[in-house]
């Protein structure tokens, strides 16, 4: 008997996802006893077989290729598997819905600089699979552990399901909360800090408690908690614990119960902030006035 077919395709983005899948070493053994690889961003194939039973996609849509390439994987996958911020919630690269692409293009390359047709058409807003195409199974985080997408994968050619955990990150973050978790009037920290103007940083308390902004209150579980353990505060990259929530706004009515100049200090970079990896599903990209894509 035949095993199921595993195809995986790279948008818009930086690949690391694909890193992150390699760094399961030995563990691809186990992928790939499961299924057969029959497309991938390294087999030199351009075009994605007509039928896969699993495709996995990483990267986000920023341009007219990236649209066909993403109608071309869901035409051809059974299950379709998101991995990846940017797949699933637009990503890093979303912050360029700000301005318009001409605006973009010039501050990358210059004011004078004739564009190659072998470059694909820029669209206007970066934007996640999920605004085109059904999807089966999302695995956020940049990149999302190695594990995860491993999980997912096997699941999705083993025919089960995957799902994982839809709390805050403040649960399986191991830092020590106290004050914070005290029913109190009382800030529960008197400063709010920039990580390096602390000389030295307590390894086992809560960075919201030594006056560090931390995405952690509104930020999906599943990475580990990773950075928080590295003595880094969260950034935010798995996306709210509910899609229906923006990120940042949810993060401003956290931090404002907390910290004394929190919400201050967090709109001087409102969305460097809040909305680093989910801006694409925040109201923003609806709220500015864009001037059309690439060649308008």
């Amino acid at each position: 008997m035949s095993k199921p077919t595993l195809a995986t395709v790279s948008l818009g983005g930086c690949e690391g996802c694909h890193v992150s899948l390699l760094d399961a070493h030995e563990g691809l053994l186990d992928l790939l006893e499961a299924a057969d690889l029959v497309h991938s961003p390294f087999s030199g194939d351009e075009e994605i077989p007509a039928h896969v039973d699993v495709v996995m996609v990483e990267g986000a849509i920023t341009t007219e290729e990236d649209l066909r390439r993403l109608h071309a994987a869901r035409a051809s996958a059974t299950t379709l598997v998101a991995v990846g911020s940017c797949a699933v919630l637009g990503g890093i690269g979303g912050l360029r819905n700000l301005s318009p692409v001409a605006e973009v293009k010039a501050r990358a390359f210059g004011d004078h600089v004739t564009k190659s047709e072998r470059l694909p058409r820029l669209r206007r807003l970066v934007q996640p699979l999920s605004d085109f195409v059904e999807i089966d199974i999302s695995v956020p985080g940049c990149a999302p552990e190695t594990g995860l997408i491993v999980d997912a994968l096997v699941a999705a050619v083993s025919g089960n399901e995957f799902s994982f955990g839809v709390r805050n990150l403040c649960d399986e973050c191991h830092r020590e909360k106290r004050a914070l978790l005290e029913h109190s009037s009382e800030f529960v920290s008197d400063d709010v800090l920039a990580l390096m103007e602390l000389d030295e940083i307590d390894p086992k308390r809560c960075f919201l408690e030594q006056g560090l902004i931390c995405m952690g209150p509104m930020t999906r579980e599943g990475c580990g908690a990773k950075c928080t353990a590295a003595n880094v505060p969260c950034r935010g990259c798995m996306g709210p614990s509910r899609l229906d929530y923006e990120q940042g706004a949810k993060t401003i009515d956290a931090l404002a119960a907390v910290l004394p100049a929190g919400g201050i200090m967090y709109m001087d970079d409102l969305i460097g902030t809040g909305y680093r990896f989910s801006m694409p599903v925040s109201v923003f990209p609806g709220a500015l006035d864009h001037e059309g894509g690439d060649d308008d």
